[in-house]
């Protein structure tokens, strides 16, 4: 047998699992390469793609040069907010509050601004109490009352909006203070400073989900909760935690609302950004039933998400279609999420069947 003949054989001879030994090895080669890294390594090529794609219908340097800057600055709040969801899905839970809460977080910051002479600190000291409080608040229903991070989360959703337009009248309130407007607009070294802020936020988050205890304990309470409880992780602690961090996330995104607009509008700009955090967490790779998913997935899907955005606003396509499109981003997310999920579980069962009934598995072929 020659040896083309034999590399054929050996590549269709079935594993311990039933799967050719080719299939098996490119398994093993993907599985050793990491499975964040490929769908980090996948958004990078689609950043590419659209980057190339945009920049040749805007005639390149319109689009390739200093409006990169522009379309990092522009997924500024939205990146915040999607590294605190990012966590929570990660614990397995769901935050769709996120952005009722970043909005009640203008209007507190707002109102205390302007009943208090204009005191701008306690202002921010206020917001981000908002936020990490309503966070706690999701935390507790979730954790201590068992109820449905959904069904809590869309409930504190309506009542976060609710307290923001009765804080507000439903009116923007202006807020003057060169202090937030330097931040919201303000630049250093061409760089500006909500861009900072946010690379330093997902610094952080990083580090804290990598290369600590407790983030790693986040990962295991998304793997199986009650595998976690079994090895001494305080679950409900982490749950109520990582709905607070959120909410802090969510503050910190107010506040650089307020600084961007110079105004509250519980209902602009805030609007809608549960959605769209999610779906970039999504195309970053976090599954919904939780334990997988990374900041930088998660990061790198809300540049997919805002290179979509400034690209398609650049070329003249209507603001409706950036919703459509962002509509089926999270579609191809979710699917890709169940396709991943299904395919695990059916090679999960493949595998107990080989090895329950091992006759059943193909003799090997002898070369000769």
């Amino acid at each position: 047998m020659g040896v083309d003949d034999q590399t054929k054989i050996e590549g269709e001879r079935p594993t311990e699992d039933g799967q050719p030994l080719a299939a098996a090895r490119i398994s093993e080669y993907v599985s050793r390469i990491g499975r964040d890294t490929i769908v980090a390594l996948a958004l990078v090529g689609a950043l590419g793609m659209l980057l190339a794609i945009f920049g040749i219908a805007s005639n390149g340097r319109e689009f390739i040069g200093a409006n990169i800057i522009q379309i990092v600055d522009s997924g500024t709040i939205l990146g915040v907010v999607a590294i605190g969801e990012v966590i929570v899905m990660i614990s397995g839970e769901l935050d769709i509050s996120v952005g009722s809460n970043a909005g009640l977080v203008t209007a507190v910051t707002a109102e205390v601004v302007l009943h208090l002479n204009g005191s701008v600190a306690l202002g921010i000291v206020a917001g981000l109490a908002a936020g990490v409080l309503t966070g706690a608040v999701n935390g507790f229903v979730v954790a201590y009352l068992r109820i449905s991070s959904v069904i809590a989360t869309l409930a504190t959703f309506s009542a976060f909006s609710g307290i923001a337009l009765l804080l507000t009248n439903g009116n923007p309130v202006g807020v003057t203070s060169n202090f937030l407007a330097s931040v919201g607009t303000g630049t250093i070294a061409s760089i500006p400073w909500l861009v900072i802020i946010l690379i330093v936020i997902a610094l952080v988050a990083v580090f804290g989900m990598r290369f600590t205890l407790p983030g790693h304990n986040v990962y295991a309470v998304g793997g199986s909760a009650e595998a976690a409880r079994l090895a001494g992780i305080r679950v409900q602690r982490y749950v109520l935690g990582v709905f607070a961090l959120s909410g802090f996330c969510a503050a910190i995104a107010g506040i650089m609302l307020v600084g961007q607009t110079g105004t509250a509008q519980p209902t602009e700009g805030s609007v809608g950004l549960e959605l769209t955090a999610i779906t970039a967490v999504l195309l970053g790779g976090t599954g919904l039933t939780g334990g997988t998913g990374t900041v930088l997935g998660a990061f790198l899907g809300v540049m997919v998400l805002s290179t979509l955005d400034d690209g398609l606003l650049l070329i003249g396509v209507p603001s409706f279609w950036q919703q459509v499109a962002t509509g089926a981003l999270l579609l191809i997310g979710v699917i890709l999420q169940d396709v991943g999920g299904h395919r695990a579980r059916w090679r999960t069962l493949h595998a107990a069947r080989r090895r329950a009934h091992p006759t059943d598995v193909p003799f090997e072929v002898e070369g000769r």
